[in-house]
């Protein structure tokens, strides 16, 4: 019996799949196979076979990816938090919490997210984990509000510095560039537009700074250089969904200035319209005024040629008037002997 009782432990740590190490391994393989549900089972099997406190974490951590790969985004982010949770000293805390943030953040779930990020940056992540919880962090405090703003401002003011050569370095400057305008603060968010632009030419991110840039010059008065930038989108990104939302922005600027280019650019705008694909976000569409702007820009056009020769004609009559007046009038009469 005491023979027994002493092999009851090891008996009790293999089942009829063998160990939790095989099932967790064989977990693995049918997750990476495309087949969850078979995965599930596996990993849910392992954590009845009195696992390692390591073994039960990857059990969880790889039922949570399951459950993603079946959409199943709460009870994931419950198993990545249940893990972070009841194993507080694993080394994984740090990815298990991220992981459980940002599937909270795409259920719609955002407080908690956010509340998920932060205690993720207490528990001593990485690096690159600290880059990319920053940079997720501050995208969704900039819809909480002024105070999230502000903080979202803390977050991110010195990660290009803090952070060289990090990948996430564009996003993180558009982001607050963004910020800094959503404050009402349009100095700085061309200041870090500009920066951007320059230091990360051709990223994506720096490429729709050009389109945001726009925006914010034209809001300082600058209106000239807002419709340059806006043409300047179109060439880096012709392809755009917002393209043709940015040709009709550049034709508005210009209506009065330039009626003819303004023209132009509306009939581009119409036809990025048909070709591109539809942008995400309604506003960022053709406006229904399109039609209607592009006949007040060819007719403005040509109120302008005439504008343009009838001063052209009055200035040569005038020159003509000159001229004639100066031959026919006498010249001085000599002095008298």
């Amino acid at each position: 019996m005491a023979a027994f009782s002493l092999l009851a432990p090891a008996a009790s740590a293999q089942g009829f799949g063998g160990t939790a190490t095989d099932m967790l391994v064989r977990g693995d393989s049918l997750l990476g196979q495309g087949r969850p549900n078979e995965a599930i089972v596996q990993f849910q099997e392992a954590r009845t076979l009195c696992p390692t406190p390591g073994e039960s974490v990857h059990s969880l951590q790889g039922e949570a990816q399951a459950r993603l790969a079946l959409s199943e985004l709460l009870p994931a982010a419950g198993l990545f938090e249940e893990a972070a949770t009841d194993y507080p000293d694993d080394p994984r805390v740090p990815d298990l919490l991220y992981a459980a943030a940002n599937v909270r953040y795409k259920a719609g779930e955002t407080d908690k997210a956010i509340e998920l990020w932060r205690r993720a940056l207490l528990k001593s992540p990485t690096p690159d984990l600290v880059a990319a919880i920053k940079t997720r962090l501050a995208q969704a405090l900039r819809f909480k509000g002024q105070q999230g703003q502000e903080e979202a401002v803390a977050t991110l003011k010195d990660f290009d510095t803090v952070y060289p050569g990090s990948p996430l370095a564009p996003n993180a400057l558009y982001t607050l560039a963004i910020v800094y305008h959503d404050l009402g603060r349009p100095k700085e968010s061309e200041t870090i537009y500009r920066a951007l632009i320059k230091k990360y030419p051709g990223k994506a991110a720096a490429v729709e700074a050009v389109f945001e840039l726009a925006q914010v010059v034209v809001e300082l008065g600058r209106k000239a250089d807002g419709a340059q930038l806006y043409r300047q989108y179109v060439t880096l990104n012709p392809a755009s969904p917002e393209a043709a939302a940015a040709l009709e922005r550049a034709g508005d600027l210009l209506l009065f200035r330039a009626p003819k280019e303004s023209a132009q650019l509306y009939a581009i705008a119409a036809v990025k319209a048909k070709t591109n694909p539809k942008p995400p976000i309604p506003t960022l569409g053709l406006s229904r005024w399109l039609p209607v702007k592009r006949l007040m820009a060819q007719a403005l056009s040509r109120i302008w040629v005439l504008v343009l020769l009838g001063v052209a004609a009055l200035g040569t009559a005038a020159f003509l008037g000159l001229w004639i007046v100066r031959r026919l009038r006498p010249g001085p009469q000599p002095a008298a002997a």
